[in-house]
């Protein structure tokens, strides 16, 4: 298990926006159950199975992530580099 934190909007809009966006990019393999404030998520690859939960840190600028499972074959580093792919757009935003 390991947890990482990524920069997330305060501004409603573009969490939901963003919330949507993974939403769809995850049930493509698995689920997303939650809210833009905090839920979990699963799924499978060809590479094997992963797991984890979400939350946003109250009045923080800040999502947690925490993944407690993944494929053998993926190191953490790959898993935030991907995640934070996934969220870049957003940092450039004012929040």
């Amino acid at each position: 298990m390991f947890q990482f934190r990524i920069p997330y909007p305060v501004n409603p809009e573009y969490r939901q926006a963003l919330f949507t966006k993974a939403h769809s990019l995850v049930s493509g393999h698995g689920t997303l159950e939650g809210t833009p404030e905090r839920g979990i998520f699963q799924g499978r690859t060809i590479v094997g199975k992963f797991a984890g939960s979400y939350r946003a840190l109250n009045d923080s600028a800040e999502l947690e992530i925490e993944v407690s499972e993944k494929p053998w074959l993926v190191t953490h580093h790959m898993v935030e580099h991907e995640v934070r792919k996934l969220f870049a757009p957003a940092s450039g935003r004012t929040v």
